[in-house]
């Protein structure tokens, strides 16, 4: 890939004020601390400035605090815009629901309605733009789209763009999937890069910024004692839902494989205590051989066993098999998927389908940025070959990154 150089100047530029705002690269403390608690130490590059922050319910400090009531009692800060996510400010909005903008003093303007991005007038009251959304390391997770596109606003808006940098909840190693193709670009995956990515949202912001050419004037404000090897457990750090369905730090790990379903006649649970956490559908007959077939294939971090759950709308009982995540640090997501997949459309090849779109790509195209996955299961191919097939792309989306880390 080309690395065009947007007008926020070399990545070593950025570094320095990466650098400045967190203590210094070799700063470290017993526990996690994410970016809102070191801007409260020392909140300069925002002092006498008008602050439009973009956040959530999710958007916290180490003691739980939210980042909106941080920000207001900073000396010299002025908290005047709030801008929300899908999801909403409160985090109470389900999947793909509008967000509605709320009007008052401070106003909280939505970037999932109408606008997917901060228009002139929602800036009007804004000199610097500040993020903090908690990520959870999946493409086509919301929230790293709309912080690109808070980045594009602030460059076309000659304005800063401070991000506060969090832990990606599956940790910072393991990279899986796909990279995304150009023609299949959509607010669930603006940028080429695969399914599980292995990086926090500052570490993308930088990589979105540099390497993608969005070129705004960018801040980000590291996190303290964060390693790549720790899941969100590993941090000390209390977790707050960043959306619905996402109701403990597991989930994470059970959404990034299970979520890429959509678009075909299976379903993951979603609406029930099992969410993310299943494999099903009312045609699986055998799911004792489904599960005993996936477990006979040693994947890394994880199990299987049979499962039975009614459908919440219809009472229908849907069979299949429920994962059990025994290792995160070696567990991939995509990889799993694509076997389950495969193995279902083995065993079921006359059932299993996928959901054809009236117009544009199939939506199961759009979740993977690919259609090759699609036509490669359709095909029968084995599931070593799937995988093998997105490897040469995936090497050299891990080579870009290396350039963007902030932690060891």
């Amino acid at each position: 890939m080309r690395r065009p150089r947007g007008r926020a100047g070399p990545v070593a530029a950025v570094l320095l004020l990466v650098l400045a705002l967190s203590g210094g690269a070799g700063a470290q403390s017993s526990a996690t601390t994410p970016g809102i608690d070191a801007l409260a130490r020392d909140p300069s590059v925002l002092r006498g400035l008008r602050v439009g922050l973009v956040t959530h319910r999710a958007g916290q400090d180490a003691s739980g605090e939210r980042t909106s009531t941080v920000l207001a009692r900073l000396p010299g800060v002025r908290l005047t815009t709030l801008f929300a996510p899908e999801h909403g400010i409160d985090g109470t909005y389900d999947a793909g629901e509008r967000v509605p903008t709320i009007p008052g003093r401070t106003p909280v303007y939505s970037l999932y309605g109408g606008a997917f991005s901060p228009t002139r007038q929602m800036l009007s009251r804004v000199d610097a733009l500040v993020v903090d959304l908690q990520d959870v390391g999946v493409r086509p997770y919301t929230y790293t789209s709309t912080m690109a596109l808070v980045m594009r606003a602030g460059r076309e808006a000659g304005k800063p763009v401070v991000i506060l940098d969090r832990p990606n909840p599956m940790g910072g190693v393991i990279t899986d999937g796909p990279v995304l193709e150009p023609q299949f670009r959509s607010f669930i995956g603006m940028y080429p890069i695969p399914y599980v990515f292995g990086m926090t949202i500052g570490e993308l912001a930088r990589l979105y910024n540099d390497a993608f050419g969005i070129g705004a004037r960018l801040v980000v404000v590291r996190m303290q004692g964060w390693t790549r090897g720790m899941t969100w457990t590993q941090t000390g750090l209390p977790w707050e839902n960043p959306s619905p369905g996402i109701t403990h730090p597991e989930a994470v790990f059970h959404y990034a494989a299970t979520g890429p379903v959509d678009g075909t006649n299976l379903w993951n649970g979603v609406a029930t205590e099992s969410r993310f956490q299943v494999v099903l559908a009312p045609w699986i007959e055998d799911s004792e051989t489904l599960a005993a077939r996936l477990n006979a294939r040693g994947l890394p971090g994880v199990r299987f066993s049979r499962s039975a759950i009614p459908h919440p709308r219809t009472q229908r009982v849907f069979h299949g098999v429920r994962l059990h995540i025994t290792d995160p640090a070696v567990f991939k997501p995509s990889t799993t998927i694509v076997y389950i997949l495969s193995a279902i459309r083995g065993l079921y090849p006359d059932r299993f389908t996928f959901a054809r779109p009236r117009r544009g790509p199939y939506l199961f195209d759009l979740v993977w940025g690919t259609k090759e996955l699609r036509l490669a299961l359709q095909r029968g191919d084995s599931p070593e070959r799937i995988v093998a097939a997105w490897q040469p792309a995936l090497e050299r989306f891990e080579r870009l990154r290396q350039q963007y880390l902030l932690y060891p």
